[in-house]
């Protein structure tokens, strides 16, 4: 496994849900005060790819991004760097009818919002299954888990979407960083 991915399964990152990337800025910020789900993403982006992603990129930003990302279709063998997106089967409000609602450039109804987790694609696969390294609230650290595995959780059980890095922003420091360079 690619030793950018191995390094955050480091036991003393912590999962703390308010701490996302306008927060953690380094993975010195995270292993001494924690992160979420949408930091973690935010740093293994800067690592495997060496593109800082804007830290105003918080979950409902992150998922829409279309300057940075692009939506994979199901059935896609996902590359290491893409954010797979998760949340609940049956949301008290679908996904199509959520308008978010902004109070001094915080979201206020992020209850409402159908997606409530992002784990990235590690680009490798065990027994037929993707594996996805994810800040858990489940482990209280950062996990790695077999994408079958989320849906036993009722907070995972959707799959909401995959976006992958646009190829013009992956340039070559993607097969730098997996190549060993």
């Amino acid at each position: 496994m690619d030793e950018i991915i191995k390094s955050y399964l480091d036991p003393r990152f912590r999962y703390v849900w308010a701490r996302g990337p306008a927060v953690v800025r380094s993975r010195e910020d995270a292993l001494r005060d924690g992160l979420n789900c949408v930091a973690l993403a935010h740093l293994v982006i800067r690592e495997l790819f060496g593109r800082a992603l804007p830290a105003s990129l918080r979950s409902l930003e992150l998922f829409r991004d279309d300057e940075h990302f692009e939506p994979i279709a199901d059935g896609v063998l996902l590359a290491a760097g893409d954010l797979v997106w998760f949340g609940a089967a049956d949301p008290r409000i679908p996904l199509v009818d959520f308008v978010p609602r902004f109070r001094d450039g915080e979201l206020v109804n992020v209850a409402d919002f159908a997606v409530n987790h992002v784990a990235v694609a590690t680009g490798r696969r065990v027994n037929g299954h993707s594996l996805l390294l994810h800040a858990s609230p489940v482990n209280g650290t950062n996990a790695l888990w077999p994408l079958h595995r989320f849906a036993e959780h009722e907070r995972y059980r959707e799959i909401y979407g995959i976006r992958r890095l646009r190829g013009e922003l992956r340039g070559d420091a993607r097969r730098s960083v997996l190549d060993g360079g």
